[in-house]
């Protein structure tokens, strides 16, 4: 069995603050070490399950260099990192049983969520696609479901969960690891609580029958609506994008590999 986990650092145990999943700032390699705990522990759970071959992606943003500490993974691991919207899932292809996901987040404007946010959380505001807002869990539910590969798991707070499972159906396995507050902040389990969940609840889901993949029938009308007008203005300035209002741009597409600007 080949599984992909695509891993996030919002989503891991204790996170609350942005600031924390960013390089650069003090108390970020603590949470490099919770991060790769618990993509430890998925691997672990994933061997268990019958895995011969895992890739690791280290897809979260904050970072020039790799999130997670690499060299305190499992060896058995193949890591990469994404490139562009096209590049995001580069080793993905057909041959793989699964996809599960680690350390996610809700979508942006998500009520009692942690660090709630579509792709840049500076600018998006919200994220079409054929008129209705979506997240990142179910942007790489799609592309993953190009392949016929299903997302079969996924950790993160309750909200992201919910998000989810509103996608992928309210059967879908997941390890809730923190509830958001409106005041910004996060109840957590401990990290070495998350460690065992995700590790048992990964190694279940994987011995389940395989899930349906992911599908939404084309063509795509992709839409962003942002946060000022300015980055409205800079997307704008493409040949192939349309403007369709001050704060909103987009693109009709064929193909699910263009669904991300």
């Amino acid at each position: 069995m080949n599984v992909y986990i695509l891993t996030d650092m919002e989503g891991i145990s204790m996170v609350f603050l942005k600031e924390q999943c960013q390089g650069g700032h003090a108390f970020y390699p603590r949470y490099q070490e919770i991060l790769t705990a618990e993509v430890n522990a998925a691997v672990e759970g994933a061997i268990a399950a019958g895995a011969t071959r895992i890739v690791v992606n280290d897809g979260h943003g904050g970072n020039q260099d790799y999130n997670i500490l690499c060299e305190k993974l499992n060896p058995i691991v193949e890591i990469e990192r994404p490139d562009s919207g096209k590049l995001v899932l580069p080793a993905l292809d057909d041959s793989f049983h699964a996809m599960i996901m680690v350390g996610y987040h809700s979508m942006a404007g998500t009520p009692n969520s942690v660090i709630p946010h579509t792709q840049n959380s500076t600018t998006i505001l919200t994220y079409w696609i054929n008129g209705r807002p979506i997240g990142e869990i179910e942007q790489m539910s799609l592309l993953a479901g190009q392949f016929g590969v299903p997302v079969m798991y996924v950790s993160g707070d309750r909200a992201a969960i919910d998000e989810a499972r509103q996608v992928l159906g309210e059967d879908l396995p997941a390890t809730v690891i923190k509830q958001g507050h409106p005041n910004g902040r996060t109840t957590s389990i401990h990290p070495q609580e998350a460690v065992k969940r995700i590790r048992a609840d990964v190694e279940a889901a994987l011995k389940q029958p395989r899930r349906a993949p992911h599908h939404v029938e084309g063509p795509y009308d992709m839409r962003i609506t942002y946060k000022c007008i300015e980055s409205a203005n800079n997307h704008a300035a493409r040949a192939d994008i349309t403007r369709y209002d001050d704060f909103t741009v987009g693109r009709t597409v064929t193909e699910v590999n263009d669904i991300l600007l």
